[in-house]
């Protein structure tokens, strides 16, 4: 018969959910970080090129390739870190009228096609980047390379693919439990 302090104990796997889910909000919160400077970086490189566009005739070289390629960092790498602090827009008018365990069903059913969703695009420009890499592409005006923001967009949709499902079995426990 095992003590009362045993039972009350989390288990090694317990721990190490733990432990890998502390990693995966500290990893997704430094990528969010860093996406929010791309954005920052991102506006003021669009303001300077208007005013020197319309005040001084004179365009920054480049500018829409550099936003757009920016704009894939800025734009997957705070899902995540969204995801996980719950800080996105949902409409959960229908959602509420259902029981708990009716709600917890379709969040694992919802967060289950999120999760394949962002794996199959993690995937898929993976194997994008993977081919961009072989066959040189740059981009047209700076001649950047392309790849390296692929690879950005391959980290981003895959982290989201891993918080969503994390949270797919956390709602599933949370079914199991009711």
């Amino acid at each position: 018969m095992k003590r009362v302090e045993e039972v009350n104990q989390p288990s090694r796997i317990g721990k190490l959910a733990a432990r890998t889910r502390a990693g995966i909000r500290l990893f997704s919160k430094v990528m969010a970080i860093v996406a929010s400077i791309f954005l920052g970086v991102m506006m003021a490189l669009t303001l300077f090129d208007v005013v020197g566009r319309y005040f001084f005739n004179r365009p920054i070289l480049g500018t829409w390739e550099l936003v757009g390629l920016m704009l894939v960092f800025a734009g997957t790498w705070g899902l995540a870190y969204c995801q996980i602090t719950r800080s996105h827009i949902r409409v959960d008018v229908l959602l509420t009228m259902f029981p708990p365990r009716v709600r917890e069903l379709i969040n694992v059913l919802s967060y289950l096609v999120g999760a394949i969703g962002f794996g199959l695009i993690s995937w898929q420009v993976f194997l994008m980047a993977k081919n961009y890499y072989l066959n040189g592409y740059v981009t047209d005006t700076l001649g950047l390379p392309v790849y390296p923001f692929m690879l950005g967009l391959t980290i981003g949709s895959g982290l989201i693919a891993l918080v969503l499902l994390m949270d797919v079995i956390v709602s599933m426990i949370e079914v199991i439990k009711r």
